[in-house]
């Protein structure tokens, strides 16, 4: 299963279509692992498959419960289909879950991102970096989902935060 974590940078460089044939191979070896559906939901959204992503994150969070990061992917694609509610419903479900558990920072600022609220996107993006939030380690620099914010000045500067070149 560790393979699966390779198949997101797949997806990332553009093997979308190798991404998710992996994903779906790790679904059929291992039903049980929520992983796969939130990596197969991005590959399908990478590559344009809106419906597609949504229901598969809709059955990752049906199986596997509300998992931070599945929300989080859910509620992406909603706001990129323009289910604008959908989205501001999760929004404020890990909003108000952060208040009583922790919910990385990440999360939260990349729904407020696809709503296109860039500011408030940011300042979440900023708590990621000041908390050593991995998935904003991992994700701000490479994936094509931020691309919109690197001319950002906020947003060079948090890279240069985490000793990442703009």
């Amino acid at each position: 299963m560790i393979q699966i974590a390779g198949e997101l940078r797949f997806s990332e460089a553009g093997q979308h279509d190798r991404a998710i044939a992996q994903c779906r191979l790790a679904i059929e070896l291992d039903s049980n692992f929520w992983f796969a559906y939130w990596v197969l939901a991005i590959a399908y959204a990478y590559k344009g498959l809106l419906d597609e992503a949504i229901a598969t994150a809709e059955k990752g969070i049906k199986l596997f419960g509300r998992y931070s990061c599945l929300l989080m992917c859910l509620g992406f694609q909603y706001a990129s289909a323009g289910r604008i509610a959908e989205a501001r419903e999760l929004l404020e479900e890990l909003t108000t879950r952060n208040r009583v558990a922790y919910v990385p920072p990440f999360l939260i600022g990349t729904i407020h991102l696809a709503l296109g609220e860039i500011d408030q996107g940011l300042e979440w993006f900023a708590r990621a970096v000041e908390q050593r939030d991995l998935l904003a380690v991992y994700s701000l620099k490479s994936e094509a989902a931020y691309a919109p914010l690197r001319s950002h000045p906020a947003f060079q500067a948090l890279l240069r935060k985490m000793n990442l070149e703009p």
